[in-house]
């Protein structure tokens, strides 16, 4: 009996765990580690040209506006971080002079990232904040505040992070973030366009403006 009763509860907190809200389709090509340091593996990511949000009974179709590398200077050695896809509303047109306002105007925009090196939440978080921090967005507001709380997670290498903007219908976004066991939300005014800022806004380093050309398709 106790060991029913166990299964019904993990049936009923489990359920968001069960299925991601994006799904990847097309003929896939690869993105290589250079292996440019330390304990880099030489991995390849596969990304997709396309990917399907799916919310409710609505499916959304997006397509890959780029893909590359996100690497950081250490200690004077450049180290790979993660390889990220990004994608758009299939209709939606990517601004390379201002892709912020493509983001914006998008009703879904998908980044998907699989890292070459193991990383804690507050690590990702950080890094994170100091580029929305660069890019003037208010880490105090309640939406951002209540977002970043619940960061509870690792990455190992190969893991896949994900985060999944879509519109509402009061004008705010949602956001979510998929990431190993770990599945976070959040909504509020301009919340998913905010955090795409620290992948597409003003870069805090040479790495990052190295990935955001490449995302944005450049």
């Amino acid at each position: 009996m106790l060991q029913k009763l166990s299964l019904i509860l993990f049936l009923l907190v489990s359920p968001i765990y069960a299925a991601s809200l994006v799904e990847f389709s097309g003929s896939p090509t690869e993105l290589k580690d250079s292996g440019k340091s330390m304990t880099d593996t030489g991995r390849i990511v596969k990304v997709f040209p396309g990917a399907t949000v799916t919310k409710g009974k609505d499916k959304m179709e997006l397509k890959m506006t780029g893909a590359g590398i996100r690497w950081k200077t250490v200690a004077i050695m450049d180290i790979n971080v993660y390889a990220a896809a990004h994608y758009l509303d299939s209709a939606a047109v990517m601004n390379k002079q201002n892709p912020i306002e493509s983001v914006a105007n998008s009703k879904a925009k998908v980044m998907h990232m699989t890292f070459f090196r193991s990383l804690t939440s507050k690590e990702i978080g950080d890094a994170l904040k100091a580029a929305l921090e660069k890019n003037g967005v208010d880490l105090n507001a309640p939406h951002m505040k209540n977002f970043f709380g619940q960061f509870e997670f690792s990455m190992s290498p190969g893991d896949s992070m994900t985060l999944i903007g879509t519109k509402l219908p009061n004008g705010e976004e949602e956001l979510v973030l998929e990431a190993p066991g770990k599945v976070i939300k959040g909504q509020g005014k301009n919340l998913a366009t905010d955090v795409w800022k620290g992948y597409l806004g003003t870069p805090v380093d040479k790495g990052l403006e190295d990935l955001k050309n490449k995302l944005v398709g450049n």
